[in-house]
């Protein structure tokens, strides 16, 4: 199955303990919900959402997780192009702080290619993005 960019069903904040997770890493706003949608591949069991953004930083926070593996980090856009006549986007993202945990350093190449296919499809805005066609460059400011 693909990824897809959606608003968040109600039952899956319970089943993915999204409230808490999300606003213990709310920077900004501590104890709060940034975002109401996410980029979800429910076969692979992954997903991508954003957790905070200011107006003042140059970055916004993330969580991304793979099978039940939270994993947080910031991420800042260096480029984006749209073309409207060929229906596509592309954007271009820099992450810093990612770190794929110990317990799935065997998978590592496995979470890093999600988290791009999942970053592909969030190009142009997730949910808010009007493109049927998304691709988007990730490069990472640290070594995985």
């Amino acid at each position: 199955m693909a990824f897809v960019n959606e608003y968040i069903p109600e039952t899956d904040y319970d089943k993915h303990d999204l409230r808490r997770v999300c606003s213990e890493h709310n920077l900004p706003n501590r104890g709060q919900m940034h975002s109401r949608s996410w980029t979800i591949d429910r076969e692979a069991d992954v997903v991508l959402l954003k957790v905070w953004a200011h107006p003042q930083s140059e970055t916004t926070g993330w969580a991304f997780c793979w099978r039940g593996t939270w994993m947080f980090f910031e991420m800042a856009v260096k480029q984006a192009l749209d073309n409207p006549l060929e229906d596509s986007c592309w954007s271009h993202y820099q992450i810093f702080e990612f770190k794929v945990p110990e317990e799935l350093s065997e998978h590592s190449e496995q979470v890093v290619a999600e988290l791009r296919r999942a970053f592909s499809a969030y190009a142009g805005g997730g949910v808010f993005g009007t493109r049927t066609h998304r691709r988007a460059t990730v490069d990472f400011a640290e070594e995985q």
